[in-house]
């Protein structure tokens, strides 16, 4: 590909990407809950096979601030999705879990996560399905490569 070519590419690529970002295909519900908390969610239900976290775990894990992660449990906790714990050894020591709201809502996103998934695979068929497998592989080789360079 001459440069020319790898420039139209690219606008096609990023508007797709753009175009698929905005189906919120992952993300659409009506629960009110903004895609990160969703997420910080999410996290807390597979980190530690759900065991209480520590909020500096989960702020490393997703690649944010701690001051992100308090900003997300207080919005959680005041809506009944999460619980902090203190440590018994030590009380300055704060841990987080889901409540048994916040493991109802999972449990429902995963649901419905598996149905989208299970409906596009339907959709694509075996060889556009597999396909998209090799490439999302690839594309995610290349981004951590460039990231960890």
């Amino acid at each position: 590909m001459d440069k020319e070519q790898i420039t139209e590419r690219a606008r096609e690529l990023q508007s797709a990407m753009n175009m698929f970002r905005r189906t919120n295909f992952i993300t659409k519900d009506n629960s009110g809950l903004r895609h990160s908390e969703k997420y910080f969610m999410w996290l807390l239900a597979t980190l530690n096979k759900g065991a209480p976290v520590m909020p500096s775990e989960a702020a490393k894990e997703l690649n944010v601030t701690l001051a992100a992660i308090t900003h997300y449990i207080n919005s959680l906790e005041k809506q009944g999705y999460v619980t902090r714990s203190s440590s018994p050894e030590d009380r300055r020591v704060v841990f987080v879990s889901l409540s048994d709201k916040g493991a109802e809502m999972v449990a429902a996103m995963r649901e419905k996560h598996s149905e989208k998934i299970y409906g596009l695979v339907e959709y694509l068929g075996d060889k556009d399905s597999s396909e998209l497998i090799a490439l999302m592989t690839k594309i995610s080789k290349y981004v951590k490569k460039k990231s960890d360079a």
